[in-house]
């Protein structure tokens, strides 16, 4: 499902819950716009990892 169908989608539903017939729920609704929200959401950009070798440690007292 793309963006711009849940986009239509919350649209027609929006118009049902104004209008005189309801036939969506507001938990259709609330669905809704949580999966548009997570549509928008950009994907993670790239992340990039270096190990770093810790020092070792002297022993000062020998």
């Amino acid at each position: 499902m793309t963006a711009r169908v849940v986009e239509e989608l919350l649209e027609k539903v929006e118009k049902k819950l104004t209008g005189n017939e309801v036939k969506a729920t507001l938990g259709d609704y609330i669905r809704l716009v949580q999966l548009q929200k997570e549509l928008e959401e950009e994907p993670p950009a790239e992340i990039k990892v270096t190990w770093i070798e810790p020092e070792k440690e002297s022993d000062s007292g020998e």
